[in-house]
């Protein structure tokens, strides 16, 4: 579908840049966190082809793999421009939930128009310019609320579990302090100390507040 847009100069395309080399390297790090065998000389697409996602540390590789880039966006059809989606390696025209995702109904719309040879309504075009903000504003709330979701279940997994201590590494750090991946469970956390990226450390956990879904971690004495 996207192609054939592409081809007939209309159309909305999901769009999404490659990870940066920051994020590839954290990325390494979870890996090594999970105790993924990742050779340094292979790119990432090719790694992620060959994990397995009924198995659960590389399943949540897999969600950190999607998380790593700057998020995807919607964009439409520009003179002399090709709209590329690094996650599918292609030029994507989402269509996939008309009922649920205001975009896809004027995709559809387009692409019912383009296979039968008709020319595609002024409405759907016109939509085509102003939809990218509108979607913006739906996916940060989306992405609100699957943050939420996440938050959730980690502070009830680990309610019990105050002033234990944890197996981690340190994917990234930033103004903010470091950012770790626990070895043993599928959680991201924020820890103020002084380690490097790659660093394998021990972390305690300080607090958790099933309420506010909120978890806190310290350096390990």
């Amino acid at each position: 579908m996207g192609q054939a847009l592409l081809a007939h100069h209309t159309g909305l395309f999901r769009v999404m840049d490659a990870p940066d080399a920051a994020a590839v390297q954290r990325l390494r790090n979870t890996a090594t966190a999970f105790g993924l065998k990742w050779p340094t000389a292979q790119p990432l697409d090719a790694f992620t082809r060959t994990l397995d996602g009924a198995q659960p540390r590389q399943a949540a590789f897999m969600l950190a793999v999607r998380r790593a880039g700057h998020g995807a966006a919607y964009t439409p059809w520009r003179a002399g421009e090709t709209p590329w989606h690094a996650a599918v390696a292609a030029t994507y025209a989402q269509a996939t939930a008309p009922l649920r995702r205001l975009a896809d109904r004027y995709v559809i719309r387009a692409a019912l128009a383009v296979a039968n040879g008709r020319r595609v309504p002024d409405i759907v075009s016109a939509a085509f310019e102003t939809l990218p903000k509108v979607m913006a504003r739906a996916d940060a709330t989306a992405g609100r609320i699957d943050r939420a979701a996440i938050d959730l279940p980690e502070a009830v997994m680990l309610s019990s579990h105050e002033g234990d201590r944890f197996a981690a590494t340190v994917t990234d750090t930033d103004d903010r302090g470091a950012r770790i991946q626990l070895c043993d469970h599928p959680i991201v956390a924020r820890l103020a100390t002084p380690a490097l990226p790659g660093d394998a450390i021990t972390v305690r956990l300080t607090a958790v507040d099933i309420d506010k879904r909120t978890i806190a971690f310290a350096a390990a004495d």
